[in-house]
């Protein structure tokens, strides 16, 4: 982090906004993404993007696909859909 005009580098800067010296102060979170959609159209999603499917499949995102006539939803992990609740 630079600080001022041009100014001084502050290497330890991020690490103090995570870490108060002694333990992590900070939860790191992922974006939960919830999609009423039928299942296959999201599945054909990931399949054509590979930005997507890697934000999915290495955990950067968390996807949930709602499912209106059945009342429930459904999370994807580990490359396929599980009951969520």
């Amino acid at each position: 982090v630079f600080e001022g005009n041009g100014g001084d580098l502050r290497i330890g800067l991020p690490m103090q906004s995570l870490h108060d010296g002694e333990r992590f102060v900070h939860t790191p979170l992922r974006l939960s993404v919830f999609i009423e959609a039928p299942q296959l159209a999201i599945d054909n999603v990931i399949a054509k993007h590979e930005t997507v499917r890697s934000l999915v499949n290495n955990g950067w995102i968390a996807l949930y696909r709602l499912d209106a006539k059945q009342c429930a939803i459904y999370g994807l992990r580990d490359a396929s859909w599980h009951p969520a609740l």
